[in-house]
């Protein structure tokens, strides 16, 4: 992995800041400072008042301006799109403020599907979802990796994958140990300043390109080498890339990250619950090389602590793992389980 620039941002979340993903993301996880959030809509206000539970480091809060004017008194060097809007397309008025972004010098950086460059040939642009120029087949050196190896998987999409793979980082760096993150997702990029979105990626060579993720992760021979999860094999429209992923990044175990039921699923497919989740990605993932789920990461946002831990409960039984919420409470139980898993034979016809 090589070293990246560091970053000032200035986050654009104009209206939407409270459900900003990549924004909330880079602000609790992200190396590069967050000068400032424009959001007319919370102006005069600062990240902690309105989030008061996404910040774990008091230093790294920030104010929340109206105007890009205002913004740039902070210094920022760049200017990052913390929302992806419903479409993969920003509204015009979103676009009139990076082009004054760019007019004042700044970096603009997008994880949209929507490329940015075209729109800004004369600024500095970093598209995040931009695939690689050259991306590899599976090839198998993946089942050489000395490092343990965990993938985060789930019950759908926008479950808490990412937000469990970094707080298991960060209770594994608590811990003394030494790891790596693979980011595959727009802002695990973002955050960690390298990875590739492998949702960008021509279906054919998304394994190729997870497990060249992994094999650039272990270069630096980490104790635990943790990668971000992407869609759900239960999800119609992602199933794909997490089927690559799944397979391409070679694990030695999984991390089942579930959530209460909501809704009838998405396209109305149901989701599988979590005992059956388990099943199905262990005999999945065991067609290439086995690897067990060892615990459950709960996703409780939006429930009481009563409910919460209810719902903790009933998951531990049914599946009869470790259950945490490493958002609520913490991730050490889960990298405990991540830990403890055994080795397992490193191809599939080394199980059968």
């Amino acid at each position: 992995m090589t070293d990246v620039p560091k970053r000032r941002y200035v986050v654009l979340a104009e209206g939407r800041f409270r459900g900003a993903k990549t924004a909330h993301g880079v602000l609790r996880y992200g190396a590069d400072e967050v000068v400032a959030v424009l959001d007319s809509t919370l102006a005069g206000g600062s990240v902690r008042g309105v989030m008061p539970g996404l910040l774990t480091d008091p230093e790294r809060d920030a104010p929340i301006v109206a105007t890009l004017e205002e913004a740039l008194a902070f210094s920022p060097t760049s200017i990052l799109v913390g929302v992806a809007p419903a479409g993969g397309r920003l509204p015009g008025e979103w676009m009139e403020t990076l082009r004054g972004a760019a007019g004042a010098g700044l970096e603009i950086v997008g994880g949209l599907h929507q490329r940015l460059a075209p729109e800004f040939p004369d600024a500095r642009v970093w598209d995040v979802r931009e695939p690689p120029a050259e991306a590899p087949i599976f090839s198998g050196e993946g089942f050489g990796v000395k490092s343990k190896v965990a993938l985060t998987v789930g019950t759908d999409a926008a479950i808490g994958k990412m937000t469990a793979t970094l707080e298991i980082e960060g209770a594994a760096g608590r811990a003394g140990i030494s790891t790596a993150f693979v980011p595959t997702g727009q802002t695990g990029v973002i955050i960690a300043g390298w990875g590739v979105c492998v949702d960008a990626v021509v279906s054919d060579f998304v394994a190729g390109v997870s497990e060249e993720l992994v094999l650039r992760a272990a270069e630096s021979s980490p104790g635990l080498i943790l990668v971000e999860g992407q869609g759900a094999l239960s999800h119609p429209a992602y199933s794909g890339v997490t089927l690559g992923l799944l397979h391409g990044s070679c694990p030695d175990c999984l991390v089942l990250c579930v959530s209460p039921e909501r809704g009838p699923g998405y396209a109305g497919v149901p989701r599988p619950s979590p005992a059956r989740a388990v099943r199905i990605y262990e005999e999945v993932a065991a067609l290439v090389k086995p690897a067990p789920v060892v615990a459950v990461s709960a996703n409780t946002k939006g429930l009481s602590d009563k409910e919460a831990s209810a719902f903790v409960e009933k998951v531990a039984e049914e599946t009869g793992l470790p259950v945490a919420d490493p958002f609520r409470d913490s991730a050490e139980p889960i990298l405990e389980a991540v830990l403890k898993a055994e080795a397992k034979p490193k191809r599939a016809e080394e199980f059968y």
